[in-house]
């Protein structure tokens, strides 16, 4: 049989592929989006920034899905423990709401098919450059593709025909629990030292989402779940079952960020396949749905994967390399312990931060802004790290 021909081929369902499927079968391009994982969680504490909000807010209503708006953030180092509340967003948008990956990715999925875009509910076993155009293939279906969008994961096998797989020291584990039984309306955040990474318990409508993530060059998925395991101990000793999981997250160095590749010969690469999660706090939806974004944009015009590169590398990637230039000295215990002093005693630093936890302020000014708010002693310790 011959191969179905089509515009572009997507190769994952996530908030990339989907998001991306949406926007190019709602402009006219025959899509087929190729994935064979729904319905699945993620190891993924499901956070929505307002930014992110706003990205899929004409595909779908997510403050319609069940969901948790978080009204606060609890800091914990040590003994050190801080709560602190993240204030109201703008009318109609919380400023961080929390939504399990099944309902949230499903939904945006649901919208592609929507748009028109062909959903393949299987995986793909292999992608090739044949003749100017890319082969894709399943157990039953080949296609054939103008282009090849890599939606696909850390683990992309996109990614890995047309570039190189991420190395170990790009990569971080992210594991826990889902810890059922148990629910809040606040995040918290909790920094060992010791991996340089932190825990994080996220709310979901019926059960506390808990994990640990650090560079797997520097820990093991073991001993990130027993640090899990007592702060669950401690602080959510009802949960009524406790359901384990894991992830490899994209967590890239300064010099990987600068020789990535966003696109090349009929092929894109899009949120954590092309790396595209914050190297400090591993969030990637955002980064995910605004690669989406830029590659709809970039197909619709001239020189799409020049487009895109150009794109993604005057956008995102300044964003992902200041973070990750940050990252060595934002989990080192002085830094986060004079950043919970700093949170205790000034109102507008608390303010700063709780505006970086919302997606509100970006890395970029993010210096310019601590040094105006008056705090000088306290701004000037944050961003020398001394």
């Amino acid at each position: 049989m011959d191969p179905s021909p089509v515009d572009v081929a997507i190769v994952g369902g996530g908030p990339a592929g989907a998001g991306a499927a949406w926007r190019l079968a709602r402009a006219g391009a025959r899509v087929v989006l190729l994935d064979g994982s729904h319905p699945r969680e993620k190891a993924c504490g499901g956070g929505l920034t307002g930014r992110a909000l706003d990205l899929v807010r004409g595909a779908i209503d997510p403050l319609a899905l069940p969901g948790v708006a978080i009204d606060e953030a609890g800091f914990e180092q040590g003994p050190q423990a801080l709560t602190m509340p993240l204030g109201p967003g703008r009318p109609g948008r919380p400023r961080l709401v929390i939504l399990p990956r099944q309902t949230f990715d499903g939904a945006l999925l649901d919208a592609a098919v929507a748009a028109g875009a062909r959903l393949v509910p299987a995986r793909v076993r292999r992608v090739a450059r044949e003749s100017g155009a890319w082969t894709v293939s399943t157990a039953q279906h080949t296609f054939r593709a103008d282009w090849l969008l890599g939606a696909d994961g850390a683990a992309s096998l996109v990614r890995r025909t047309v570039h190189e797989p991420f190395a170990r020291a790009d990569l971080s584990i992210a594991t826990g629990y889902y810890a059922h039984g148990q629910s809040s309306s606040r995040i918290s955040l909790a920094f060992p030292g010791t991996p340089g990474g932190y825990l994080w318990s996220f709310p979901r409508p019926d059960h506390l989402a808990v994990g640990a993530c650090a560079q797997a060059d520097d820990t093991s998925a073991a001993a990130l779940r027993a640090m899990v395991s007592e702060w669950i101990g401690r602080h959510a000793p009802g949960a009524s079952r406790l359901e384990p999981y894991s992830w490899p997250i994209p967590s890239l160095r300064v010099q990987t960020l600068r020789r990535e590749p966003p696109s090349g010969d009929g092929w894109m690469l899009l949120g954590d396949a092309g790396g595209m999660v914050d190297p400090i706090t591993r969030e990637g939806i955002y980064f995910a749905l605004a690669s989406a974004e830029l590659a709809a944009a970039s197909l619709a015009g001239p020189d799409a994967g020049g487009a895109y590169a150009d794109r993604v590398r005057q956008t995102i990637h300044p964003e992902l390399i200041r973070a990750a230039r940050l990252k060595t000295q934002f989990f080192r215990p002085r830094f986060t312990a004079l950043l919970l002093r700093a949170l205790r005693v000034s109102p507008s630093i608390r303010l700063v931060m709780a505006d970086l936890i919302a997606g509100e302020q970006p890395y970029h000014g993010l210096r310019r802004r601590l040094l105006r708010t008056g705090e000088w002693r306290l701004a000037i310790r944050m961003v020398t790290g001394t």
